[in-house]
Formats: C-alpha cells, structure tokens, sequence
C-alpha cells in the first residue's frame, strides 16, 4: 500500500471537529470521498459493535521477540474487528472520506488522530469501521522510543491544542474547541490516553471521543464520532486492538 507523507502547513483535513459544520444529520448518512486513485462508497446505514470475529494474528519468531509488526500482521488487526484496512493511501486520505473539509493551523493538533504516522520509521496500517463511525491508526515501530515519542505527540497536542478558536475554521469561521483528558479502562497497554473534543460550530454542538495507546512498540490512535455508539465503541474496539496486537506481537 502506497502511503503519502503528511501534507503543507496549513493542512486541510476531513477532521472530527467540522462534523457540527456540516449539521448533525449528516452524522447518520454522508457518502465519503474516494480514497486516491478509488471509488467512493456509501455509507453503513446503521453502526454495530465492534467484535472480534476471527483468530488473533500471529507473528513470526523474529517479530515476537522484538514486539514489532510487519504489514501482514497490521492488517490482521483491523480485518478481524471489523475495521478495513488498505482502502487508502494516506491517513490525510481516510480521514479525508470521514469528515467534510477543515482548515487546521496546525496540523500537529491531529496527532491524536493518528495523522502523518505514516511518515514516522515504522510499519503503520489505517482505516474505518465497517459502519465507519471510528477511524483507527497502528504503528508498529522498530523500537519502543519511537512508539512512546509517537504517543508522546499525541498526548502534548491534546494538551497544547485543548481551548481554543484559533486553532480550526470552517470556511474562515472559527470554531470554538475544547480538549479533556479522562481515564479510559484498557487492560495489558503500556500507556493509555483517553480525551474527548466538545465544541460549537455554527451554533451546533458536537463530541468526539479518543483514545491513544501503547503495547510495547506499537502505538494506536482511535477516534469515533458518532454521538449514539462513540462513549461504547471506542473503549471497546480500543480493547480489541490492545488485545490483538499484544497477541501478535508476543
């Protein structure tokens, strides 16, 4: 899979934050883009729970005494909880499908997204939820210094990005955002951060729930942003993936 590396300064992303823009309608029932060189697709009309409906994927013995991932195995993760790896060709791409256009200042505010991981030294899988309510990023690293600084990106943008209406705009309106951290129970990871996104546009609320992890050199970047499932499902297909790549990674 051929993957792009992080776009200019000014970044223009499909992102969570601009779901309000566009009316909560459009939460239940949007036709995303195509992916580069794809498509588009519809929709899921209504979400489901992430399951694990296959085997947990297995490493070689080189991979399982270091705790990194090959691409094989990356997609094993998604592929068996409901979750589509390999539809795009950026994480710019697939966040791009999801949410209508936003202007971001700075694009480092969506580390916690997962954004421009690809351009880290690691071995990193992407994709949506079958019902496309959640949007996942796995990199697996050479080592685990990479996998923490990967982490430690994230977690110093959800407290440098936390307030404010600088930071994103829709149409050069500004929209008015707030970051909290809070305690996500995810058994067997290294490191957990779970925070949430409220904020206004146009007078329309919206939420986004996160979660960024660590499983020893492998680091995961979930988000959903469905109001009806995202409190639920990002716990738990959070779980699923800890459980998983701990599984695969040995």
């Amino acid at each position: 899979m051929a993957h792009h590396t992080s776009r200019t300064a000014v970044l223009r992303l499909r992102a969570g934050v601009i779901i309000a823009a566009i009316g909560l309608a459009a939460l239940t029932g949007c036709t995303p883009a195509a992916s580069d060189g794809g498509a588009a697709t519809t929709a899921a009309p209504a979400t489901t729970a992430p399951v694990d409906s296959s085997p947990a994927p297995s490493a070689s013995a080189s991979e399982a005494s270091t705790g990194a991932l090959d691409a094989a195995a990356l997609s094993d993760l998604f592929s068996g909880i409901q979750f589509r790896p390999g539809e795009y060709d950026s994480t710019a791409a697939m966040l791009e499908s999801i949410y209508p256009g936003l202007t971001v200042s700075d694009a480092a505010c969506l580390a916690p997204f997962g954004a421009g991981w690809e351009s880290a030294d690691a071995a990193v899988e992407y994709g949506t939820s079958n019902d496309r309510s959640m949007t996942a990023v796995v990199a697996s690293a050479a080592d685990e210094a990479t996998a923490e600084d990967l982490v430690a990106q994230a977690d110093g943008a959800i407290a440098t990005c936390a307030d404010g209406q600088e930071l994103f705009a829709m149409q050069g309106v500004p929209i008015t955002t707030s970051v909290a951290p809070f305690d996500l129970a995810v058994t067997g990871a290294d490191a957990v951060q779970g925070w949430r996104v409220t904020g206004d546009v146009g007078g329309s609320p919206f939420t986004l729930v996160g979660a960024t992890v660590r499983v020893g050199q492998n680091a995961l970047a979930l988000v959903g942003w469905d109001p009806e499932t995202s409190a639920d499902y990002v716990p738990q297909a959070t779980q699923l993936f800890v459980d998983r790549i701990a599984q695969a990674a040995g």
